[in-house]
């Protein structure tokens, strides 16, 4: 089965003694629209809640099930059938819906009523197949039982026909009401303004079909098959779930006008009536639900095309945000590469030409790096690269950036930071780089860093300019020993 499995407890007992009580009042419902006098009803509502309690518990406790089927019909037709007619009719009831949930079980039958497949298969399983013998077996009781000498056939038509009405009505509404998995197909449809337009259209048809009297309503001819269109507009909007609904209402609409007495479909006999209102409710039933359930897929897939769509979208974005990423960050301590460094300055530079506002560079060089790799080796110089990032981060303002220009060498980029500013945050990292102890196996190193400083001149166009500016205060002071700041003149 392509539903999901139903744990074997949560309850279970209370609602398998609920059962009986629930077969009890959809067979008193159904005699209620008895129109005939021999008690052969329009509609038979208790196989349909019955068929969808087995897809429920999916066969478990069957002998209870079928115990209480059996005891039910007995109870409930105690004033019209003697017991062991009733109970033939109860274990005929049985044997129809497990047949019919056989069946469907057979052919992979999902329960939501998620495709049109599925309308297809429930329809031949249940109203066709299960409920014709069904309707053999019943009809060969009564025949037996009655003691008039009605045509068989007219037996076997009116019991198919009420059989297969429950199960095609009320099966799709009472497993839209305790699914035995998830909720039915089809997401709930926001009503717009042309739904009350339909709805007022709705019932200036239904209100003259259930008041007419011999298909006349004020002189006006009414037909039947004027149901038809407001069902199908429904099916196109509503999920299965909700169309399941309004079908069970529609139905037992026209079969109320039926056993009032209007005669909707002409002055015929009431055998021919029963059997029009019949015929009407299948057609509705089966359109409505099997468009219902074509459209229902059809979102479904719109939905699920959708879903693809944007995890795709997603998936790409997220990757280019990582190429870019990738593109565009020193991989061993996360900071702007030389690369980013030239688009930052860009950026940076065309702001300060546009506002005016000061820009300072700070470029530093970790001091006799080489002699780090040489003593403690590669790692050790990727931990002081990491460390030395690290610090000088933490200590800038939220506009400074700062990248790895190439090697050991690190730039500052300060926007609306003056030449004494500028200065001032050099000698505070250069500070801060002498006290970082830098953990290197079971030893601590420190190193110290030079630092040039150079501002962005008035007539500087491009970074070359700018960053040689401040390669030059640097040159000058490693020259002077390191470990110092130099701010160029």
């Amino acid at each position: 089965m392509r539903h999901t499995a139903v744990p074997p407890h949560d309850g279970r007992v209370l609602q398998l003694l609920i059962l009986p009580a629930v077969y009890w009042a959809g067979a008193k419902a159904s005699l209620a629209f008895a129109v005939m006098p021999e008690v052969l009803v329009t509609i038979w509502i208790p196989n349909g809640i019955m068929l969808a309690a087995l897809f429920h518990y999916q066969w478990r406790r069957f002998v209870w099930f079928a115990a209480l089927i059996v005891t039910a019909e007995v109870v409930a037709d105690y004033a019209t059938f003697p017991p062991a007619e009733a109970a033939l009719f109860g274990a005929i009831n049985l044997l129809e819906v497990s047949v019919a949930y056989l069946l469907l079980r057979r052919w992979q039958f999902d329960p939501r009523f998620a495709a049109p497949r599925d309308i297809a298969n429930f329809v031949i399983a249940a109203p066709l197949v299960s409920a014709l013998l069904a309707a053999c077996a019943a009809a060969g009781v009564y025949h037996s039982f009655a003691r008039d000498a009605a045509d068989f056939s007219t037996y076997v038509r009116i019991w198919w026909f009420s059989d297969g009405l429950g199960l095609l009505i009320f099966t799709p509404l009472a497993l839209s009401l305790w699914p035995p998995g998830a909720r039915m197909n089809g997401a709930a449809t926001r009503l717009r303004w042309f739904d009350a337009a339909a709805l007022c259209g709705s019932l200036a048809v239904l209100i003259p079909f259930l008041l007419s009297r011999q298909r006349m309503f004020h002189g006006l001819t009414v037909r039947s098959f004027l149901l038809l269109p407001p069902l199908l507009y429904a099916a196109a909007r509503f999920s299965v779930r909700t169309m399941a609904a309004i079908v069970a209402v529609t139905a037992m609409l026209v079969l109320f006008a039926v056993e009032n007495g209007q005669q909707p479909f002409g002055d015929v006999p009431i055998l021919e009536t029963v059997t029009s209102a019949q015929e009407l409710i299948i057609v509705m039933s089966t359109m409505s639900l099997g468009i219902a359930a074509l459209l229902s897929q059809q979102r479904a897939n719109v939905r699920e095309l959708e879903t693809r769509v944007a995890d795709r979208t997603a998936a790409l974005t997220r990757a280019n945000t990582e190429l870019h990423q990738l593109a565009v960050t020193d991989p061993l301590t996360g900071l702007l590469n030389r690369r980013a460094l030239f688009e930052l300055l860009r950026r940076e530079m065309a702001r300060q030409q546009r506002y005016e506002y000061p820009l300072a560079l700070i470029m530093i060089d970790i001091d006799h790096f080489k002699l780090v790799n040489d003593r403690h080796g590669h790692a050790a110089g990727d931990a002081v690269l990491q460390a030395v990032a690290t610090t000088c981060a933490s200590l800038l303002r939220s506009s400074d950036t700062i990248a790895r220009y190439g090697g050991e060498e690190f730039v500052i980029v300060a926007p609306e930071a003056d030449l004494a500013s500028a200065r001032q945050l050099a000698e505070r990292l250069w500070t801060a780089v002498r006290l970082t102890d830098i953990p290197v196996g079971a030893l601590s190193v420190h190193v110290t860093a030079s630092f040039g400083v150079a501002m962005l001149q008035r007539d500087d166009r491009e970074p070359e300019p700018l960053l040689r500016r401040a390669d030059e205060a640097l040159y000058a002071a490693k020259a002077a020993g390191r470990d110092r700041v130099v701010v160029a003149a």
